[in-house]
This record gives structure tokens, sequence and C-alpha cells, in this order.
């Protein structure tokens, strides 16, 4: 039988306790936090009270170093074994024996705590112990592993007139807990990329390990915690007012700060890094992210992460601002042609490993200033940024209500006032058709308008003094908009079109096209996930 092979064996369930308790088995951080509700856990004591089946628990048998809990909810956990490996992590069984560990061995310091279950002697049932009064019928089950503690609980029984039920009970339980025994499965020294698939196929959540776990875990140690400085850099991202950046796109930041690559082969290469070069490469990240955003801001007009039509734009940006040390008017000017190229163009939407390895390195030779150019101005097609149908989840979308934004109009079409919420909250609500439902194109990307009222845009009226190219509509708009005829709205998609293609060559200084006959398909696609 090779190391990596199952190896069943039955073991108590107190020793598994205690094996938890002092560090002995391990609950990597990559496990679910403990969630059990109390019901949860005083249905388990009870099936273990009367002996019915709990399930088997799997062990991975390790010698690797992995981040793992000191403390579950205020049950803290020995660590004097911590330096002691090869040594045991529980992949399967954490709320069942977290349970059991925490109700046996509870400090009895906060009544409240969720371990405090006592075991009603006289009704056999197990109850919560924070709103009881003191009474020898309710066994403490802290007191129930420890000789003297239990003989010292006991002699309580003597003034009671049930006192022979109450002892007979009191060695049932003891019994029943330390003759407990169930089924461990140990597997073998295997690498945590082996173990992820198994993690993932028997937790009961369904859960599946991202990269960012397996990082997480694997790059560990006394002087580094990943977990810790992915959420120091997220802090900076939310006090600028962007909250929703994934710890995958951090983590991808991370990695080319590190100088490696950000596709998940590359990734994984971070557990080769000293503790040393990971907390630079955080550092460095941390910083990259601060002018990243507020380039974003001030330049683009993005002020919440949901803005960016793709993840990888936002990687990129990191990289370039890590790595650039002379920014001035001209790289700048340029890096915002690039944003807007990749946007319009869909480059992300299909993006794979290879390219991704090409761009990364085109984005670090433009920033050390080895070539001049991200990208070449070219012919482009917007068609499909215009005639897909308007839906927020997708990139073309995103970044056509991008487009609006940027504009920052101060008013409606209809002369009402504007607060700006479209700009940090996504949402179709702010985004209405200039065109009747009749019409087809009424649904696409080209229809929509900021306009977060609930009044129709087929009024048939003339709203003098609006700014209408603040709304990326030609300064006539209003003869074609504000008119029945079908023929007038024929009029102004076209126009509009030709309108927002030329807003669009000045921002990506390419020539633009399109092709009408396209409308109503959905093209978005999606980049690659790590």
């Amino acid at each position: 039988m090779s190391l990596k092979d199952p190896k069943p064996e039955i073991m108590r369930l107190e020793e598994l306790a205690q094996q938890v308790k002092l560090g002995d088995i391990k609950l990597p951080k990559f496990q679910r936090p403990f969630v059990w509700r109390q019901s949860d856990m005083l249905n388990l004591l009870d099936s273990i009270y009367k002996g019915y089946p709990i399930g088997s628990l799997l062990l991975w048998n390790s010698s690797q170093k992995l981040i793992s809990e000191r403390s579950i909810l205020d049950l803290e956990i020995d660590t004097s074994l911590s330096d002691f490996y090869p040594t045991n992590y529980l992949l399967d069984g954490q709320q069942r024996l977290t349970t059991l560990c925490g109700a046996l061995f509870w400090n009895g310091k906060e009544k409240s705590s969720s371990w405090n279950i006592v075991f009603d002697l006289l009704d056999e049932k197990f109850i919560n112990g924070k709103d009881l009064v003191v009474d020898e019928r309710f066994f403490p089950l802290n007191k129930l592993i420890n000789t003297s503690d239990f003989i010292k609980q006991c002699m309580k029984f003597e003034s009671s007139k049930s006192k022979d039920r109450l002892y007979r009970n009191a060695e049932r339980l003891l019994k029943s807990i330390k003759d407990y025994k169930i089924a461990v499965v140990k597997i073998g020294d295997m690498t945590i990329e082996e173990v992820a698939p198994i993690f993932e196929r028997i937790n009961s959540t369904g859960r599946k390990l991202t990269i960012v776990d397996l990082m997480m875990a694997a790059t560990w140690s006394n002087g580094f915690d990943l977990s810790n400085e992915i959420e120091k850099i997220t802090e900076v991202a939310n006090y600028l007012g962007f909250d929703d950046v994934d710890s995958s796109i951090i983590l991808r930041s991370i990695s080319a700060s590190a100088g490696l690559g950000v596709n998940k082969d590359d990734i994984r290469k971070l557990r080769d890094k000293s503790p040393e070069a990971l907390k630079v490469a955080c550092d460095d990240t941390r910083k990259a992210i601060d002018k990243a955003v507020n380039f974003l801001k001030s330049e683009i007009g993005v002020y919440d992460f949901s803005f960016v039509p793709y993840g990888l734009q936002f990687t990129f940006l990191c990289e370039m601002f890590r790595l650039l040390d002379n920014v001035n008017l001209n790289n700048i000017e340029h890096i915002k042609q690039w944003f807007w190229f990749t946007s319009v163009t869909r480059y992300y939407g299909t993006s794979n490993t290879g390219q991704i390895t090409q761009d990364l390195s085109t984005v670090r030779a433009f920033s050390s200033g080895k070539i001049e150019r991200l990208f070449e101005s070219k012919r482009i097609d917007i068609s499909q940024l215009l005639f897909d149908k308007f839906n927020l989840r997708n990139a073309t979308s995103t970044t056509f209500a991008l487009l609006l934004n940027k504009e920052n109009p101060s008013k409606t079409i209809f002369g009402e006032e504007l607060d700006f919420s479209h700009n940090k909250i996504k949402n179709a609500k702010f985004y209405s058709s200039i065109f009747e439902s009749q019409y087809e194109y009424s649904k696409l990307n080209i229809s929509r308008v900021i306009n977060p009222y609930s009044n129709e845009l087929s009024i048939f009226e003339k709203i003098d003094s609006i700014n209408w190219s603040s709304h990326l509509l030609p300064d006539d708009s209003h003869e074609n908009l504000f008119s029945s005829s079908g023929e007038s709205s024929e009029l102004l998609f076209s126009k509009r079109c030709e309108y927002v293609a030329s807003k669009i060559s000045v921002l990506t200084s390419c020539e633009v096209t399109f092709n009408p006959g396209t409308y109503g398909v959905a093209f978005d696609g999606s980049e690659e996930e790590i």
C-alpha cells in the first residue's frame, strides 16, 4: 500500500477531540468557518449518546506546513505541537469534531458561550446551559472527561432524591462519549493540489477550493499570512471606494508583483517564494492598487470596481503603476486609450493563458520604457458593443454604461437633476431606453441614456437647455427624440450609432466601424477565471 492510499481505521471519538484540542489534528484555513446552529450541535450529541452512526472522518497526513486555525469560536487550541510534522489535517468532519471538542473542553468563563452545553440527567437530553439555574440534574459536558471533575460533579447527587438515577445516567453519558468509536480514513502525503479535488468532492456545501484558498494554505509560515495581507490590500481598495475587488484579482497582482505570471500555474509558484519576498510583493501590490484606483477614478470615471469591464484590465493597470517610474501625460494618455480599446473591442472577453502571458510581457515592456505602445491603432468593429442587448452582467453593457457615466451629465434629457448615484452603484434602473418598446432596438445598449426616474421617454415635448452631447446624443436629437414618427426613431438610431462611434474613435485613436445588421445578438464572452 502506497503512502497515498487511504488507510481506514477505528478510533475513539474522545481521542480525536483531544487531538484537535492539542493541535495534533489541525483544521486547515481552507475549511469553511464553524457554522453549525445550536440545534445541530445538540442533535449530534444526542446521536452519540444513543449510539447512532454519525459518519466517518477524513484526515490528510502531510508534511506540508499549512496555515490552520488557532481557535474555534472562543475555544483556544494548543499550539505546542504546531511545529511537529507530519501532521493530520481534518478534511471532512470539522463540524462534528469541533462540536465535541468545544463542548468537552469549554473553559466555563462565558455563560452565553455556544459551548455551554449540559445534559439533563432526568430527561436525558442535551440543552444549552446559559439560561439554566444551578441544579444537580444538569451535568456540564466540560466536567465529563477529567476524572476528578467528573467525581466532584457526581458528589452533588448525594442530597438528591433521584441520586441513583442521576448516577446511572451520568455513568451512561460518560460511557457513551468515551466508548463511541468512529471510522477514520487517512490519506497519505499528497500535494495540496491533489487533495483539493478530494476536499471538494466530500465537502457538504459543494464549495470548490479556489486558487486563493490553496495559496493561503500553501504560503503560510510564522512570518507570513497571505489571508492577512489580502485583507490589508482589500481595506485599501475599500477605503478608495472599490468595495468588491475579489481576492482572486488581488492574488493575481501579488503574483505579478513577485515577478511571476498571473495564470494559475504561475500563481502556484508563490509557494516557492520566501516570506520576506512575499511580504514585499504584497506591499508593492497595495501601493499599485492605490495608484490604479486613483487612475480609474480621475481618468476613466470608474468609481466602483463593478464598472471595470474585465478583471484583467485591473490586474494589468496595477502592474503598470507598480513598474512605471516616470508617470507623465503621454503614458497616461496612452493607458487611457488602451483601457478603452480593450473595453470596446472585448479584448479580454475570450482570453487564454497564452494571450494573457504575452499581454503581461507587453505591459512590463511598456512600463519599463522598452516599447512605446501597449497596442497598435487599427480599424476596430464595435458592433457588439452597440448592439448587444442591455444587461449589466455583460461586459459590453458595462462598457456602454461607463461611456455614458464618463460624460458626467448634470441633468437627464428631461432636465431633472442627477445626483451621480449611477457612478457608484451599478444598477440597470439608472439607464432607460430612448426608444419606445415597439422598436426592437429599444432593448440594445445603443438605446440607453442615464435616467434613474420612472417617467416614460416617449413624451412628446421639447426640453430646452439640455446638453445632448453629455448623453452621447447629437445636438439635434430633440428633433427626432420627441416625435411619434417611426422614421424619426430610425434616424435617431442611425445618428446615435455614428455619434458614439466618433467618440470611441477619439478615445481609442482607432478607426471605428459597426454593422447595424448584427443587433439583438448577445456576443459577450467572459475572461478566463483563475
